[in-house]
């Protein structure tokens, strides 16, 4: 099973062009960046972010590659698995959405159900800015009933 999978539709018949092109090239990005994430690799997962990169999640901000290290380290330790499915895209000017539903394995094999979107922007094909608009993980039982 691939830890990330893209259900997503395609949008060509919504938005063309440029801003076609802008919106596949950061939804690229942002697969590739879940999958380092999932594989729990962070020299690789730093390489999809520009150096003075800011991700902002719910709690606070990192900005350049030590914080937002220091970020991802902690989640990795905490939850030493993901998976991740993007649920559809959407464009904008200068920035994207990707709506995602995740699932957080714990050190004790408890998983959590993690829904939400991130707002992306690019500089020169990377990462410049991610905010990540969450819902608080949710622990799915053991039956994996809701």
């Amino acid at each position: 099973m691939k830890a990330v999978r893209d259900y997503s539709p395609d949008l060509r018949d919504l938005c063309s062009g440029e801003l076609y092109e802008s919106l596949a090239a950061a939804k690229a990005r942002i697969i590739a960046y879940w999958g380092d994430e999932c594989a729990r690799n962070l020299d690789k997962l730093l390489t999809h972010f520009t150096p003075d990169a800011e991700v902002v999640t719910p709690d606070r901000s990192y900005r350049g590659h030590d914080a937002v290290a220091a970020l991802y380290q902690t989640s990795f330790d905490a939850y030493p698995g993901l998976t991740v499915d993007v649920k559809g895209s959407f464009p904008g000017s200068g920035a994207h959405c990707i709506e995602y539903s995740a699932v957080l394995t714990d050190t004790n094999d408890h998983r959590f159900l993690v829904e939400g979107i991130n707002l992306v922007r690019m500089k020169r094909g990377l990462i410049s800015y991610l905010r990540s608009f969450e819902d608080a993980p949710r622990r799915i039982p053991a039956d994996g009933s809701s």
